[in-house]
């Protein structure tokens, strides 16, 4: 990947989005492209940020593990999503650890010249704060999920959410293992079946493995909320 094609894909990063083309490209000099194999970290819990990332190619999990060996999934990212911001601009070691589902590609953006450019140019820092603004957001609507939902409503909400973001619509591949899925949605693996058995038994979805149709959208919002 040439630094234009890292430019071009640093333009289409919220974060970035407002910066000009020199801001941009000065970005793209210093970022480095990795190419991760599956199930491999990208950094450990207690590892120093060297920057953020960004998804280029395949999928990865950010996660905990308790002393009793225990995993709890807090995030799946796709391509085309970013992670380790907070972090980065905190000055303080990673809480999570990183590891790919997928053989991935990530694109690496050093702290030194996110911080060169903060440093050289105040109105970066407010068009960046943006960004972390809406995705400081998106963390707040996962928190009060998990800590105010049934498990009904979170699988469904959860079915919605990937469901509005792929190209049929209603017709969705379940992005990762359901052992995976159950921890993101702080369910256990049986859980998270017997859900899915129950919405499928009232006609509100069709399994078929890692294949999940949603087979009437309205219905399905109106029994999220209790209706």
């Amino acid at each position: 990947m040439d630094k234009t094609s890292i430019a071009t894909t640093l333009a289409g990063f919220f974060m970035f989005g407002e910066l000009t083309a020199e801001q941009v490209a000065l970005i793209a000099e210093h970022c480095q492209v990795q190419d991760v194999p599956r199930g491999n970290f990208i950094f450990n819990r207690g590892d120093p940020a060297r920057g953020f990332y960004l998804l280029l190619r395949g999928q990865l999990k950010l996660g905990v593990t308790s002393v009793q060996g225990t995993e709890k999934v807090i995030s799946i990212v796709s391509p085309g999503e970013s992670f380790g911001e907070a972090v980065l601009f905190l000055e303080r070691q990673f809480p999570v650890y990183a590891q790919t589902i997928l053989d991935s590609q990530v694109l690496l953006v050093p702290k030194s010249v996110i911080f060169s450019l903060l440093d050289s140019d105040p109105c970066v820092a407010r068009k960046m704060l943006a960004g972390l603004s809406v995705r400081m957001h998106q963390l707040i609507q996962d928190i009060e999920m998990l800590s105010l939902q049934s498990c009904t409503q979170r699988l469904i909400g959860y079915l919605l959410q990937i469901s509005a973001e792929a190209p049929e619509g209603t017709s969705v591949t379940l992005p990762a293992s359901k052992t995976t899925i159950s921890s993101l949605l702080n369910l256990t693996p049986e859980t998270l079946s017997r859900t899915m058995s129950k919405l499928q038994q009232a006609g509100l979805i069709d399994v078929q493995g890692k294949e999940v149709a949603i087979t009437d959208v309205a219905r399905l919002r109106r029994f999220e909320i209790g209706l």
